[in-house]
């Protein structure tokens, strides 16, 4: 610590009044201390991450797959097609990208917070925020209350 304490004195060091020396010491030993447990805590849970970034990836795995049956059988309540993985797209096969063309996107479980199907009924019905209706649009409390229903179920009552 001293070490470190003295390679950060600048050269005018031995100028200054004692106070001034003092308290720049002080000031030094205080920002190294600073730095030593900044770097010992980054250090800890760094070593924590990777001893349980298996059990993350794990637990990452597991709701990807309960998110992909809940889809699954969703789909077969509601009598549509069941589609287990969406095919792959070889990106290396298709032409270069001009604008001109709607290339598909590739296949990606959707978000548990945003419906998935909110979206394809927005393109199908593109003429349904027209007219100022106040059943539409951004601040429509009703289509969001659907959309929030239709990811977590009715509301429930509170028990608190």
């Amino acid at each position: 610590m001293g070490q470190t304490i003295e390679q950060r004195r600048p050269p005018t060091f031995g100028g200054w009044s004692e106070p001034n020396q003092v308290l720049f010491d002080q000031q030094t030993f205080m920002d190294v201390s600073r730095e030593r447990a900044l770097k010992q805590s980054y250090d800890r849970n760094e070593q924590w991450n990777r001893a349980h970034m298996y059990a993350h990836k794990e637990e990452e795995n597991n709701h990807y797959l309960d998110d992909r049956q809940c889809r699954l059988h969703d789909q077969w309540h509601a009598g549509q097609p069941l589609e287990a993985d969406p095919p792959v797209v070889d990106y290396t096969t298709l032409p270069p990208y001009d604008g001109s063309v709607s290339y598909p996107t590739p296949p990606l479980h959707h978000s548990q917070w945003v419906d998935p199907h909110a979206m394809s009924y927005q393109q199908a019905n593109p003429s349904g925020n027209q007219g100022g209706s106040s059943s539409s649009g951004a601040f429509c409390f009703g289509e969001w209350n659907d959309i929030m229903t239709s990811i977590f179920g009715p509301p429930h009552p509170k028990y608190y």
